[in-house]
């Protein structure tokens, strides 16, 4: 035979994935608020690192020995020892930190790329694997002393580690079986782009990233790509974690179904999920598109100051066996704070002292959630990657926390966020890359005058399409450039679109809707672009996260904004502070200026008319081709109201030819709110306002619920003002829908009439 001097046999450490579960253990202990609690806190992250260097130890042991030494001039080689697992998964933990302590003779570290970049970028080499064996080898007995068994954490990990082989090799060969029996039939493609006219603009674009390397750029994390700015490359740096974040949380998955069953077990039989934006819309996503696993558990998500839903929540579920998870990435944002220390209130009132056994926290490490959490005693808390954005955060654990407490396919949902992130890899073609050739097209349309991106979907996708509305509002909306997303808005025949429409198909292959099918073969023989995508099941939901990320991130590079930062976010929070500040100081809001009243309703701002009928047919007239009519509602989000509010859409639609969008407020805020200010001033708006039937009052705080969602209304009124956008307020009177009717009554009287 040929010789085997080439060969090396190697001896796999999965650490990060050790430090993981034990990590869950001894978090485990320290919430239990047991004697070992301190000594347990104190063992966090060391378990890893010190079973490396004793395994390195005896292997020097070994191999150093006579035994072996004997056996080198027969052509013996020694084994080397191969530490794996080595991206950091705890974001509270240094990203070399399974590289700088192993770094020894006779080892390798295979590093994932993420993890490789970050070494060649501020790792520190030199020889440390010897170093602190005496340290190292105190902390197995010290584990032993808070209960952790070590046996039985490898145990599950070795068995862990087989399926995560086994079944990907399992699951390779059903692939190329199913691709067998398929390759001789047509299949429609995952991503098909029908863009006329604009075809080649994209293939520049497309050519533009080649030439410029974007994907290699991209995952080694090259700011430049968005701005010449040093600071704010700094900024994109820390908020690009998205791009590896589904491979870090798949070593959680053990964890997260662990966490599960804990939680079944004791007895929960709801979640509420609380959170705005990023946090937030995600676990609605999942709320909406998915029925719980068995024995998973109903989730409800919160993401409103409204007190009529708040309290439809309060009586819905069992509070004393519901989980309530309070998410906020900063854990400073007003509205999860102020959730929670309702439902906390609620359960001190039940359970007293335990009444943080019932909740959960999501958040970055060190936030003031974090350490309300802690004081709180919450069952447990959730420190998220520092380096994602909200509205990035889907695939971590804002979004696959919620899915794992209602028992779905976590790891199938990241298994295809993995498979989308390969197919986007930069050793690939760009030709080939699903998320720049998306990206490409979102960006080169806009900026040649397609810049209502509208989607249409099945109604088992309408809340992805709000997920997308976020992300792709407060991404690119910003220096008076933007891709404004039309969410929820009805098809209509060709003739109701103007030219600065552009189209994306979400297709669910077990829902197909013939009405749509035939809509969208219509558009597209009328020459409107479209891009059609298809989900081949539910759990591409994954894939569909990570696709439209990346796409994200690549058209903020055509439109040359950065498509990671949120500037005009913080204003309408800052005038909501201040009304907040003068309820504190004179018990009330502010008083408006005088409007026109007619009947329920009450208009603020606009053109001024003997009526507020002709006030508002002023106001309507002001509406050009290219604008969008933005609907931003501060009421009780239910089916009569919403349906309602379609109806006006459409009648701007077919009259005028323009995009029209609906926000509940503050959800909205949190989401094209960006754009409203931001973005390019082709918006008219309509913000309306009631006074809810009845309020609750928000613990602490000398204001109700109802106080502050006016107060928000109010504060984006203002901001828009202030940024010289057309926009008025209306009012309704007590009778919700009696005051939406009198409006459209209004508009159909009104729009398009001369």
């Amino acid at each position: 035979g040929k010789s085997l001097a080439g060969i090396t046999s190697v001896a796999s450490f999965f650490l990060s994935r050790i430090d993981t579960l034990v990590d869950f253990l001894l978090e485990k202990i320290m919430a239990a608020g047991s004697p070992q609690a301190e000594q347990a806190a104190g063992l966090r992250g060391e378990t890893a690192i010190a079973c490396a260097k004793i395994a390195y130890s005896r292997y020097q042991e070994i191999f150093a020995g006579s035994r072996f030494l004997s056996l080198i001039p027969k052509g013996a080689r020694p084994q080397r020892l191969l530490w794996a697992s080595t991206s950091t998964k705890n974001p509270a933990y240094p990203d070399t930190k399974y590289v700088e302590p192993l770094i020894g003779p006779d080892t390798i570290n295979t590093m994932p790329l993420e993890t490789l970049n970050a070494y060649r970028d501020h790792g520190q080499p030199a020889p440390r694997l010897q170093e602190g064996l005496d340290q190292a080898r105190s902390v197995l007995p010290r584990l032993a002393a808070v209960g952790i068994d070590l046996d039985r954490v490898t145990q599950q990990l070795v068995e862990e580690g087989i399926d995560k082989f086994n079944t990907p090799y399992d699951s390779l060969l059903c692939t190329l079986e199913g691709k067998r029996r398929t390759i001789f039939k047509e299949k429609l493609d995952p991503q098909e782009l029908a863009v006329g006219d604009y075809e080649e603009a994209v293939r520049a674009r497309l050519a533009d990233f080649a030439g410029n390397n974007f994907a290699d750029r991209l995952w080694r994390k090259d700011a430049t790509l968005w701005t010449g700015d040093p600071a704010a490359g700094e900024n994109i740096r820390n908020a690009l974690g998205w791009l590896h974040v589904a491979e870090k949380m798949e070593d959680c998955l053990t964890g997260l179904v662990a966490f599960t069953q804990e939680m079944r077990e004791a007895g929960f039989k709801h979640v509420v999920h609380m959170g705005m934006g990023g946090s937030s819309l995600a676990p609605l996503v999942l709320e909406h598109f998915f029925a719980p696993g068995a024995y998973g558990l109903p989730l409800t998500v919160l993401d409103t100051t409204d007190p009529v839903t708040i309290r439809r929540i309060e009586a819905s579920v069992p509070l004393a066996d519901t989980l309530f998870i309070v998410a906020s990435k900063s854990g400073s944002t007003a509205e999860p704070n102020a959730f929670g220390d309702y439902f906390y209130g609620k359960l001190q009132h039940l359970k007293g002292g335990q009444a943080g056994d019932n909740f959960l926290a999501i958040t970055d490490p060190g936030s003031s959630l974090e350490k309300l959490a802690r004081e709180r005693c919450f069952r447990g808390v959730f420190l998220n990657f520092a380096d994602i954005g909200g509205r990035y955060s889907a695939l971590s654990f804002f979004g696959l926390l919620p899915a794992a407490l209602m028992n779905l396919q976590v790891g199938g949902l990241l298994g295809r966020a993995q498979r989308m992130l390969h197919g986007c890899s930069g050793c690939l073609p760009v030709q080939e890359n699903p998320g720049l050739i998306l990206g490409a097209a979102l960006g080169e349309l806009a900026r040649q005058g397609r810049d209502k991106v509208t989607f249409l979907s099945p109604a088992g996708l309408s809340t992805l399409e709000m997920w997308l509305e976020q992300l792709l509002a407060e991404s690119t909306g910003k220096a008076g450039v933007g891709v404004l997303p039309v969410a929820g808005e009805s098809l209509g025949p060709p003739a109701a679109y103007g030219a600065d429409r552009f189209f994306v198909y979400l297709r669910l292959k077990d829902e197909v809707s013939e009405d749509l099918e035939q809509g969208v073969a219509a558009l597209k023989a009328a020459g409107q672009p479209v891009v059609t995508i298809q989900l081949e099941d539910r759990l591409d939901l994954g894939q569909e996260f990570f696709r439209w990320e990346l796409a994200t991130a690549a058209a903020g590079a055509v439109l040359g904004i950065n498509p990671f930062d949120q500037p005009n976010v913080q204003e309408s929070k800052d005038i909501t502070k201040r009304l907040l500040q003068a309820v504190r100081d004179t018990g009330r809001l502010p008083a408006d200026q005088p409007g026109i009243t007619a009947g329920p309703l009450t208009l603020y701002g606009g053109p001024q008319a003997p009526s507020l009928t002709e006030s508002l047919s002023l106001y309507f007239r002001q509406v050009q081709a290219g604008d969008f009519l933005a609907l931003l509602a501060y009421l009780t989000e239910d089916a009569a109201t919403t349906a309602l509010f379609q109806e006006i859409r459409l009648v701007f639609r077919d009259r005028l030819r323009v995009a029209t969008t609906l926000g509940y407020g503050p959800r909205y805020l949190h989401s094209t709110g960006q754009f409203h200010k931001g973005g390019p001033n082709k918006g008219v708006f309509l913000v309306i306002t009631a006074a809810p039937p009845e309020d609750a009052a928000i613990p602490g705080q000398p204001y109700s619920f109802g106080v502050f969602q006016q107060a928000q209304a109010l504060g984006d009124f203002q901001s828009l003002l202030r940024h010289e956008r057309r926009a008025v307020r209306l009012h309704l009177g007590p009778d919700t829908q009696q005051g939406l009717a009198r409006l459209l009554e209004i508009i159909t009287q009104t729009v398009g009439k001369t």
